[in-house]
């Protein structure tokens, strides 16, 4: 099928008409009916039963339908791109930052790259480290801050600063001795754990299994190290998280208290390997990495 007929088709599919395609697509309606014949001829088969001055998709008329509305997204996302793309004076920049820089580090670095390039469209979301690889192996984003980058083919990283696992409880929760605790000094606490999907999770988990000498019997297991420290807020147990997230944001009702193991945690900034950062591109790099190494300073 060509994209014509695909477009002609969906419409048709849509509105149960040949009339309604036209006020849809604002073309004719014999010019409907023509391309909707000749796609019938390509393909060898009826998509469509007449009854009445109505369309009715047939059997196979329908399962086509269900494998074209995912590429007829794709055209109408590509429509959107060639929109703001011709708004756009200089150009746009896509990011994609594991949750815990979204609260202060990407804001800020944002916001001071926003007033040096006004003319700059720029798209951000959060996703897990994991999600940040695909959506640059898919050309989705352009760059992306992750925890400990996975290696991936195409994939190139950069560390741009390194943090590390700290513990934060309620403020009036008794965590046993003083200073830095060991991660055997936490068995038998009531632990909220980061699920193993994440690098992070994963290589907390091993450590804590082994200090624990078997499985961590965690009390409420979440997604996102965010989460983590809201439950703790609530007073819903403890939590061990990455110190950006614990010290982002709000830190009322929390105590904290740093961990005695030799784990650095590396912050990076992760591009296609064949797309070496330039222009507008280096200027957000420069300044949020000067953000970073300025953020983790005041820890």
């Amino acid at each position: 099928m060509k994209l014509r007929h695909i477009e002609v088709f969906h419409a048709v599919y849509l509105t149960g008409s040949t009339s309604g395609a036209a006020r849809a697509l604002n073309v004719s309606q014999p010019t409907i009916s023509k391309v909707l014949k000749h796609a019938e001829d390509q393909l060898g088969f009826q998509l469509f039963d007449r009854t009445k001055g109505r369309l009715f998709p047939t059997e196979k008329g329908t399962k086509l339908f269900n494998e074209i509305e995912p590429i007829f997204e794709k055209i109408n996302d590509l429509k959107v791109f060639s929109q703001k793309l011709a708004s756009s004076k200089k150009g746009r920049l896509r990011i994609a930052t594991a949750p815990a820089f979204g609260v202060e580090i990407a804001p800020k670095a944002l916001a001071a790259f926003s007033k040096l390039h006004t003319d700059v469209t720029v798209e951000i979301e959060t996703l897990h480290a994991t999600e940040v690889i695909k959506a640059l192996r898919d050309n989705t984003i352009d760059l992306g801050l992750v925890f400990d980058a996975p290696h991936a083919p195409g994939i190139i990283s950069k560390v741009i600063g390194k943090t590390v696992f700290v513990c934060i409880a309620p403020v009036d929760f008794d965590l046993p001795g003083k200073g830095a605790l060991h991660l055997k000094d936490l068995k038998g606490l009531p632990l909220i754990t980061l699920n193993e999907k994440s690098i992070l999770g994963r290589l907390l988990a091993k450590q804590l299994s082994n200090a624990f000498n078997g499985p961590v019997e965690s009390r409420i297991i979440i997604d996102t190290y965010h989460i983590a420290k809201r439950l703790v807020q609530q007073k819903a147990g403890v939590a061990i998280i990455d110190k950006v997230t614990a010290f982002s944001g709000d830190v009322s009702n929390l105590q904290f208290r740093e961990i005695a193991i030799d784990l650095d945690i590396s912050i990076g900034l992760v591009t296609r390997i064949n797309e070496p950062l330039s222009g507008f591109r280096k200027d957000f790099v420069d300044i949020l990495s000067a953000g970073i190494e300025s953020y983790l300073h005041k820890l």
